[in-house]
């Protein structure tokens, strides 16, 4: 059993109250069922023994975590505002397919919330967005960018000499 299986058995064990052996052969102190600093401390304590090892990484840049979608910054952006729903769903259309024809991996189609947040637009390009095969992971930007009146999208890419997507 791997050093994450000892170390869950451990816990497992103070969590039930009895005493058991420690990774390293000791025996661990039985904690008070209500002393809960001295479990997160344990708990502490085995993480900093027994650290996260990437086993597949070749060196440490691959061990680098990678962004999550929503930390990737935003490439480039389309104003929808004044825009009917016909010309705003052309008007995204054309971005997307010019966005991704420039390599970019991540833009923002800001749509407004309409009112009371019930907008046309905001529905309508969310729905384009989600049925087109250039978008792939998408979702409401943060508040400061314009929240639940903004989508961001990350882009697909056409590979050369393939009808295919990737992304």
């Amino acid at each position: 059993m791997g050093d994450f299986g000892r170390i869950l058995e451990e816990w497992e064990s103070m969590r039930r109250g009895s005493q058991q052996q420690g990774v390293d052969g000791s025996r661990l102190p039985r904690p008070c069922p209500t002393d809960q600093p001295d479990r997160a401390s344990w708990l502490e304590r085995a993480i900093e023994q027994y650290p996260v090892v990437d086993k597949d990484a070749d060196d440490e840049s691959a061990s680098a975590q990678p962004l999550r979608p929503e930390q990737v910054p935003v490439d480039d952006s389309l104003d929808l505002h004044g825009y009917t729903r016909d010309e705003a769903l052309t008007a995204t259309g054309q971005f997307i397919a010019a966005s991704a024809a420039r390599g970019l991996r991540k833009v923002m189609v800001i749509h407004g919330k309409g009112r009371n947040g019930e907008g046309v637009l905001k529905r309508e390009v969310r729905q384009y967005l989600e049925r087109h095969p250039l978008v792939g992971r998408m979702g409401y930007a943060r508040g400061p960018d314009g929240g639940r009146g903004a989508l961001w999208a990350l882009l697909r890419h056409r590979m050369k000499g393939r009808g295919s997507v990737s992304g």
